[in-house]
């Protein structure tokens, strides 16, 4: 029995042995990379370690690749939840999960946290909770030789473009008066005749459109600002400031367009290509942006087209069907 219960005071002993061990080797400050808010380290040096035989200091990815796009947004892993990418001073660091900050006070060089160096800072990194946890219970601490790489700047102007690229910026319609066929078939205006132009009036409204991304949103409003009409004879383009009205009969058959949106052929069209003139309608608009930043801008403006081809008849050689 004594040689049974020596045995047995052994292999106890050799258990508590084994227990007590690792924690002395986690108590090595050179081993630990990061200590949480109660000082218990999470991360051991081994985990990650660069040429130096240190652990390499976490670093975040830009969420867009580093290129010309749009960050994309901060988010939580693996719901995929949408956060701000900024939490006061504090930024989302993405492969890390938390908010990251240079703590205001550093601890003393020779806490264990530091592991022994003394270059680079002391970080709180703390969780996304959505406001559910108590201040300093949420988070850890770490040591980094640089700043974690905080989410790539969002451009409100490019985040505009992104929201222009949505739009369906209409093209005219081709209203016209006079506007009668010939004999041939072929469509036609007058020499000499007030040419009434138009486009409807659905095709010449503000159109608006909102692009967001890493908490920050833009929005890009598109303006028509004129009715442009080219009328294909080699004279140059004439326009108005709106969508122009369409021609009535009560109008009269020689009178100017109300709306300023007309054009008078002084020669008939026989010389031209074909016998005809192709015209080209235009709206003209312009393209601004506001933000949440605050930030506000323009874009280069847009012009969408329309052509239509028709004779430029003398009086006397219309047929009206």
């Amino acid at each position: 029995m004594r040689r049974v219960a020596l045995a047995l005071t052994g292999a106890l002993l050799c258990v508590c042995v084994s227990l007590v061990l690792p924690p002395t080797a986690l108590a090595d400050p050179a081993t630990c990379q990061q200590y949480d808010s109660h000082g218990i380290c999470v991360v051991g040096a081994e985990t990650a370690e660069d040429d130096r035989g240190t652990a390499s200091p976490p670093a975040a990815t830009r969420p867009d690749g580093g290129g010309g796009t749009p960050a994309a947004a901060c988010t939580v892993i693996p719901s995929g939840a949408v956060i701000p990418c900024r939490d006061g001073h504090a930024w989302w660091v993405q492969d890390m999960q938390c908010y990251a900050e240079a703590m205001a006070q550093q601890p003393p060089k020779d806490s264990p946290i530091w592991g022994g160096r003394t270059d680079g800072a002391i970080y709180s990194c703390l969780f996304y909770t959505g406001g559910g946890a108590f201040p300093g219970t949420n988070g850890f601490t770490f040591w980094s030789a640089t700043p974690p790489a905080a989410p790539a700047a969002v451009d409100p102007a490019q985040l505009a473009r992104q929201a222009l690229s949505t739009l369906t910026v209409p093209s005219p319609t081709t209203g016209r008066y006079p506007a009668g066929t010939l004999q041939d078939g072929q469509p036609f205006t007058v020499v000499n005749a007030y040419t009434w132009f138009w486009t409807d009036p659905e095709s010449f409204r503000t159109l608006t459109a909102r692009a967001e991304a890493g908490g920050v949103w833009a929005e890009v409003s598109v303006t028509p600002t004129a009715l442009s009409f080219t009328p294909g004879d080699g004279a140059a383009a004439v326009s108005c400031p709106g969508p122009g009205v369409a021609w009535q009969p009560g109008d009269g058959v020689w009178t100017a367009s109300p709306a300023g949106c007309d054009y008078r052929y002084p020669h008939s069209s026989i010389h031209q290509p074909a016998g005809r003139v192709t015209a080209t309608y235009g709206i003209q608009w312009s393209v601004t942006w506001t933000s949440s930043t605050g930030a506000t801008g323009t874009l280069p403006d847009l012009t969408t087209t329309s052509n239509a081809t028709f004779a430029v008849a003398e009086v006397q050689s219309v047929v009206i069907r």
